[in-house]
């Protein structure tokens, strides 16, 4: 191909990883291993823009997951950290999303498909090769082939729904495969294939399926019979979904590239700006915790916020300014709140401290 559209260029900036290596200061970690306190002299790791943690989950005990661009999956037991890579029988160590199902088996979206892991044993689950010759009735083009899984979620039906990172959304139900939106999003100028990213599903609270697109395919919404489009454009972004989020009341909230925040309360669409200013946030990661604090980060600026009284409060405190780039926030078991994004970036907030984990996670 002689050149890639800005999209792909794009993509590959946000999904793919890139060379790491070690520099050679030492510096010197303090841990707590039970009642013991304990020190490790490491070598601190270079990471890289490519380098993502790209997403924080709270399994069913307690634990942290967090997922990496290249270094497989790293569990966090409240006390130290376990890293799980191919060398353990991982699928693969570019890990994009999680979820636990309803059996307690860990599932993750990878770059060689899906890959169940029950506590002991690894299971692979390659994504359908789709038929070269199946092609849009519309336009006579097909969906370009992938491997890889950027979302998944379990349904309340304990149906999947699978993103990937070019061919649409799956419904895998635990035996067969059903292909949706594959003929969807924007067709790329290159080679005249159609690229349709799916960055994050969410289930509402009627239980319908909410597909975001990153791809200019804007929001689709399954009901369990139709496919129901929302575009959003026109005043709601360019049909490029970033993140999508549901919160403990059942609100949907969706990130885009260049049109801000929306939240849905299943009447209408709301646009979430600053009122006293009209700021919007792009690409945000989104979480409402337990005390009923709105966070808000981005994947294409500086800083971390709280969304108080219609505007957007920066946080700040001792260490904030390293907050950038992020991919995601998400809440543990004990109201701690992560963060985590480009450059190997975890930190933690306990509501008093925040405190980096990016080098310690490798501990």
């Amino acid at each position: 191909m002689k050149r890639l559209s800005y999209l792909l260029v794009l993509l590959q900036a946000i999904f793919s990883t890139s060379c790491k290596g070690q520099i050679e200061s030492k510096s010197t970690y303090d841990r707590m291993t039970g009642d013991q306190k304990t020190e490790k002299q490491v070598d601190p790791y270079h990471y890289g823009a490519g380098d993502v943690v790209f997403r924080g989950y709270l399994d069913k005990s307690g634990n942290m997951w967090f997922t990496t661009s290249g270094d497989g999956v790293f569990i966090y037991d409240g006390e130290r950290f376990t890293n799980i890579t191919e060398k353990d029988g991982l699928c693969s160590n570019q890990v994009n999303a999680i979820v636990e199902d309803d059996k307690g088996t860990m599932w993750f979206g990878t770059n060689k498909g899906l890959c169940g892991y029950d506590g002991k044993n690894f299971i692979h689950i390659p994504l359908p090769i789709e038929n070269s010759d199946d092609v849009s009735p519309e336009t006579g083009l097909p969906s370009r082939q992938t491997e890889t899984i950027l979302s998944i979620i379990q349904a309340e039906n304990g149906d999947f729904w699978i993103g990937t990172d070019a061919a649409g959304a799956y419904h895998y139900n635990g035996k067969n495969f059903t292909s949706y939106l594959k003929f969807k999003g924007r067709i790329q100028p290159n080679d005249s294939v159609y690229n349709n990213c799916i960055t994050n599903i969410v289930e509402d609270k009627n239980g319908h399926i909410w597909i975001c697109s990153f791809t200019h395919g804007g929001l689709n919404q399954f009901n369990g019979t139709e496919m129901i489009h929302h575009p959003l454009k026109d005043g709601f972004g360019d049909g490029m979904i970033s993140t999508g989020y549901k919160d403990d009341e059942g609100n949907l909230w969706f990130g885009t590239r260049n049109g801000g925040i929306y939240k849905y309360d299943y009447n209408a669409f709301e646009n979430i700006a600053d009122t006293k200013t009209g700021e919007q946030i792009a690409m945000a990661s989104i979480l409402k915790d337990a005390r009923g604090n709105i966070w808000i980060g981005s994947f294409a600026r500086k800083g971390v916020y709280t969304y108080e009284e219609n505007m957007f409060i920066p946080f700040s405190m001792k260490g904030s300014e390293n907050l950038n780039d992020i991919k995601f926030i998400s809440e543990d078991a004990d109201g701690n709140i992560w963060f985590g994004g480009r450059y190997g970036l975890l930190w933690r907030f306990d509501g008093k401290e925040l405190k980096d984990f990016t080098q310690l996670k490798r501990i």
